[in-house]
């Protein structure tokens, strides 16, 4: 049985949803809040329930089910995360996440070019080792030549992936928090107490299950480098593939 001081009553419970690009935190940032005593945090169970052909209608039921917590549990905090495109009807989920009245982490990259590289490289990762993300450095795999095409293809997605994320959140209308996989490089531990705080738990140290994948300097991890980038001269990309490139 819960201790008085330990119950948590429905109406002070905070939902949230973590909404995000494909290699901008979210995994850091999942496991990071389940370890927090005060959160319920759960993983991609949309895409879960997708791939294994479920419905749209069994989706909004396990999230309905989900964002329902009990009249007094034990979490200050309940929350999961998805990608965009694994929601399959998001006029259904818009209108649940309003009536819950949920909060929105947005997390996103700054830095396609090496939101792409990243990408390349989890699955890369998952084909040796059976995870998207480095979870320990005896896995960590050598650099690797990018294939220009495929990059090119990638990246125009991924712009496509971001709009259409700043637009679905822009229309909710509901109490967001955008972060970007830059602040956490920044400032780790910045980066998690401005999640806490905004599903109102208190702060304390927090470990996450994931390490960096990719070098930061691109000019480390992949092998054509020098192509790739003379791909982009003169674009709005350029920059991109030089920032974290320390020069003296």
């Amino acid at each position: 049985m819960l201790s008085l001081s330990k119950r948590v009553p429905r109406f002070l419970v905070t939902r949230f949803v973590i909404l995000f690009v494909e290699r901008a935190g979210s995994t850091f940032l999942i496991t990071a809040l389940k370890s927090h005593p005060s959160v319920l945090a759960r993983t991609e169970i949309l895409a879960a329930l997708r791939e294994s052909g479920k419905t749209s209608a069994e989706q909004l039921k396990w999230t309905q089910s989900f964002l329902t917590p009990p009249l007094v549990g034990c979490h200050k905090a309940i929350g999961f995360k998805s990608k965009l495109p694994d929601v399959l009807d998001r006029d259904s989920f818009t209108e649940l996440l309003r009536r819950r009245r949920v909060r929105i982490i947005k997390l996103q990259r700054k830095n396609s070019v090496k939101a792409v590289v990243s990408s390349l490289n989890a699955r890369r990762q998952w084909e040796a080792s059976g995870n998207w993300n480095l979870l320990s450095e005896a896995t960590r795999l050598p650099s690797f030549k990018v294939d220009p095409d495929e990059f090119d293809g990638l990246l125009r997605e991924r712009e496509d992936l971001n709009r259409d994320l700043e637009e679905y959140v822009r229309d909710l209308r509901l109490p967001t928090l955008t972060l970007y996989y830059e602040d956490l490089l920044a400032d780790r531990d910045g980066f998690i107490n401005r999640s806490l705080s905004f599903i109102g738990v208190p702060a304390q140290p927090l470990e996450a299950a994931t390490l960096k994948n990719t070098q930061d300097n691109l000019r480390e991890a992949v092998v054509n480098f020098d192509e790739l980038r003379a791909r982009y001269a003169g674009t709005h990309y350029e920059p991109m593939f030089d920032d974290g490139i320390v020069t003296v």
